[in-house]
């Protein structure tokens, strides 16, 4: 039976990051995800879940969110693999394949549909 592990993240301010950096010439960046949390679902699997943003990093609403990133690995400095999520209404995603009594690493981010990034939430671990 799986062991399972919460770390929740709430309250992520460095939104700020990112406000006001028009990368493509006029859309702002979507704001970073409010809140994740990590759930061990198996020895080789995590749950991500997090709260979708509302608000771009300029604080204009968020119209055009078209999806997420989730960034892992095994070391919170180095989130060297990556989950692209063209789904802007989904706030969870099963991260399966990972090796068993492991710690993990996450970081989330989301795009908007010019493909304009935030930058990552803060750093969670999970443990398979």
């Amino acid at each position: 039976m799986a062991c399972k592990l919460h770390a929740v993240l709430v309250g992520v301010v460095a939104a700020a990051a990112l406000a006001g950096c028009n990368l493509d010439g006029g859309s702002s960046a979507a704001a970073i995800p409010a809140a994740s949390s990590g759930a061990a679902e198996s020895n080789t699997s995590v749950t991500i879940s997090w709260m979708p943003p509302q608000t771009n990093a300029d604080g204009s609403a968020l119209t055009d969110l078209a999806g997420y990133r989730i960034h892992y690995g095994t070391q919170a400095s180095d989130l060297n693999a990556e989950i692209d999520i063209p789904t802007a209404g989904l706030a969870d995603y099963v991260v399966e394949g990972l090796k068993s009594n492991s710690t993990y690493y996450f970081a989330i981010s989301s795009y908007n549909s010019q493909g304009v990034e935030s930058a990552d939430s803060a750093v969670i671990s999970v443990t398979t």
